[in-house]
């Protein structure tokens, strides 16, 4: 790039001449390690999933079953209201 500046240039500094690259020689290429960063981020997601995977047996748990608050109950609330009364097909025939 350096002998680039000495070359022959006209009013416009346009060279006279053009240059021919003949060899090129990278000092610092700031892309070429991004893609092994990203491979080792993607495996370090897949073992820290894996983990979480093998954690996770049957169930799911809710908030109360692993603290240790005494405000958390594992009773509801409140009593899920009973399954309405259906009568079956003979039982309105009957009537």
């Amino acid at each position: 790039m350096l002998k680039l500046e000495e070359a022959l240039v006209d009013e416009n500094d346009r060279p006279l001449y053009a240059p021919k690259m003949i060899k090129v020689e990278l000092l610092n290429n700031p892309f070429s390690i991004t893609p092994r960063i990203i491979l080792q981020e993607s495996e370090e997601v897949k073992n820290n999933s894996e983990i979480k995977t093998s954690r996770v047996n049957g169930k799911s748990k809710s908030a109360r079953d692993y603290l240790t608050n005494p405000k958390l109950s594992s009773q509801p609330a409140v009593e899920p209201p009973p399954p309405p009364n259906k009568r079956r097909k003979e039982d309105r025939i009957s009537d």
